[in-house]
């Protein structure tokens, strides 16, 4: 269960749990993947499949993030500072995701993997602990901007599921 401050709106609540989710789904694909390794049997399937969970979850829910609430948090809370770092987390996601790639040896794969694990971690709670109450203390409209996060990228070039299609350090 998702730990959520008192006073929290449906909206943040609903974030929460949705970072809570998506962090314990990434950690499970993490730790199968590092017993993997330490018991030493084959850790290739799952390394992709840690990869493309980020690809396919986590990377486009990190641009769902900065298009929305960053946004609004960079002009309504004067949260700069915080969303820069925030962003910062999503490109070291991205580059970290791209060294899980074929050819990776074993101790490489879930070394990266703890790491990811660990960053995300610490990330889902600065911008549940740090950022969602600037928003909900600046009024910003976080059914709208929840909303909009649900809703596909404006038309553009078609986004790579590749983790290195996101920026990188």
């Amino acid at each position: 269960m998702a730990v959520i401050y008192e006073g929290a709106t449906e909206q943040v609540r609903q974030i929460v749990r949705d970072h809570a989710v998506l962090r314990r789904r990434l950690e499970r694909r993490s730790g199968a993947l590092c017993e993997a390794v330490e018991s030493g049997v084959p850790f290739e399937r799952l390394m992709m499949t840690l990869r493309d969970y980020l690809a396919g979850e986590i990377l486009p829910h990190a641009k769902a993030e900065e298009r929305t609430l960053y946004q609004a948090a960079a002009t309504q809370a004067r949260g700069s500072d915080l969303v820069g770092a925030l962003s910062a987390e999503h490109r070291a996601l991205a580059y970290l995701a791209g060294r899980l790639r074929p050819g990776t040896d074993g101790s490489e794969a879930a070394k990266v993997s703890e790491w990811i694990a660990t960053l995300f971690a610490g990330h889902v709670a600065r911008v549940n602990d740090l950022l969602l109450p600037a928003l909900t203390g600046s009024g910003a409209d976080l059914a709208a901007l929840l909303a909009d996060m649900h809703q596909p990228p404006p038309a553009g070039p078609a986004p790579s599921r590749q983790p290195e299609a996101y920026s990188q350090p």
